[in-house]
């Protein structure tokens, strides 16, 4: 082999490493939470609104999301690093859009929380009062999509849940 074509792949390579490099500069591989936050607990939020059954769907959803990303350990208080509490302030379901005659064909659906991450050794919040809105839409008559009431009142939940993962598992 020629000493310069020697040359051109050892260039190509060390740009490919630089390449690499810069490209990978936003990874990390510390823990996405505080360092003493390793467990947290979910009590059953309170329920403020007229909707039953509210604060077992919003707890169990966001347990379930806690329990997929697996950064945090859902335990009982005892064992709990955090405590995540939370209350749903608000339940809406109002008309979205009409038809020709002033009829309600669809009604969006809003569920907002509000909660707060409590680090149970220091009794201090990590981050307090935060509210999270969600909202799903559904149509009154069945329609290609087939939405239903149920699948609007999911989809706002999925986004609260969400929210809350994402703000209780960054770092703080």
């Amino acid at each position: 082999m020629r000493p310069k074509s020697r040359r051109r792949r050892s260039a190509a390579l060390a740009a490919s490493l630089a390449a690499a490099c810069a490209l990978s500069c936003g990874y990390s591989t510390t823990s996405r939470t505080a360092k003493d936050i390793k467990s947290i607990h979910v009590p059953f939020f309170e329920n403020e609104t007229a909707e039953p059954n509210l604060e077992i769907s919003v707890t169990e959803q966001i347990i379930d999301n806690l329990v997929s990303d697996n950064t945090l350990k859902v335990v009982s208080e005892d064992g709990a690093d955090a405590i995540l509490d939370g209350r749903i302030v608000e339940f809406t379901n109002k008309p979205f859009s009409f038809n020709q005659d002033l009829n309600a064909e669809e009604y969006i659906i809003v569920i907002r929380v509000t909660a707060t991450l409590f680090n149970r050794r220091t009794n201090d919040a990590i981050w307090q009062d935060k509210s999270f809105q969600g909202d799903g839409s559904y149509f009154i008559e069945q329609v290609d999509e087939n939405r239903t009431f149920d699948d609007a009142v999911q989809e706002s939940l999925r986004e609260i849940t969400e929210r809350i993962l994402n703000l209780t598992v960054q770092d703080w």
